[in-house]
């Protein structure tokens, strides 16, 4: 979430009144081994706010300072309240090493999947194909300039295969269910990226697929130390991001938004307290 900054302790000097922040909610000690190693994402005391403390979806909140990333009032505030996730995708991107000309496949058109395919366009990735079975993120998918395959139609191995024949050589799991159809459609020497977590998923994955096309799995959890790149990426004018906003409500509206995303109605909802 962002905010103006409305008040602060004593002692902070990192911010002023008035200033607009997007606010890193994953909270780490720094002293951690973790976190002294530049692993904080994996620090043995994380908290989050929105999740362990409270969050965003109010007209007032209370950060600490050092969770306050000063971000430009040129930018609209439902695409600056993407930071969050946008700084997670970046940091899996990079662990992906994406290079101008791969071809990719995006398992999930979800908010995630098409930030996913935002960062890959803008790593000038060749040609980008978004596996999702609604139909309302798959027309934002192609509006952003991906070609979309519907999962429930059969074979979803096969229909990447008509459109990418030597596979892709990057591939991300946004769902957090399809690592076997990730290592099936991948090409050789693809890298795979891990993003979306499923506690319950029981994959299939044939092992020696990964051998035999010299795979690199990679696994990629949040991604609050490139916080500040997220916000200077916004900032560039160069991820049109708007598609992906598909609601905007204030709190009163919360409920139903949360039951539309719910249903699957929803791309992206936004608050605006």
């Amino acid at each position: 979430f962002i905010g103006d900054v409305a008040g602060m302790g004593a002692e902070v000097d990192t911010v002023a009144v008035g200033d607009r922040v997007a606010v890193r909610p994953i909270l780490t000690c720094g002293s951690c081994q973790e976190c002294l190693l530049g692993r904080p994402n994996h620090g043995l005391d994380m908290t989050a706010l929105g999740i362990h403390l409270d969050g965003g979806l109010a007209e007032l909140a209370v950060v600490p300072a050092s969770a306050c990333i000063p971000i430009s009032t040129d930018i609209p505030a439902e695409i600056a309240a993407l930071t969050e996730p946008l700084a997670c995708v970046y940091n899996a991107s990079r662990k992906a090493r994406l290079v101008p000309g791969d071809d990719v496949v995006i398992f999930g058109g979800g908010a995630i999947g098409l930030l996913f395919l935002a960062m890959c366009k803008e790593a000038g990735a060749a040609d980008v194909v978004v596996v999702e079975p609604l139909r309302m993120r798959a027309d934002v998918a192609g509006r952003m300039g991906a070609a979309t395959v519907d999962p429930s139609d059969g074979n979803v191995v096969a229909s990447v295969a008509a459109l990418m024949p030597a596979g892709p050589q990057v591939v991300v799991d946004a769902v957090g269910t399809q690592l076997g159809n990730a290592v099936a459609v991948a090409g050789t020497a693809a890298r795979v990226i891990l993003f979306g977590q499923s506690e319950h998923a029981d994959t299939v994955v044939h092992q020696v697929d990964i051998t035999k096309k010299e795979l690199t799995i990679i696994g990629s959890y949040v991604g609050q130390e490139v916080f500040p790149a997220a916000v200077e990426l916004l900032g560039s004018g160069r991820l049109d991001l708007s598609p992906i906003i598909s609601h905007t409500g204030s709190l009163d509206d919360l409920e139903d938004l949360v039951a539309a995303s719910r249903e699957g109605k929803v791309v992206k909802a936004v608050i605006l307290p």
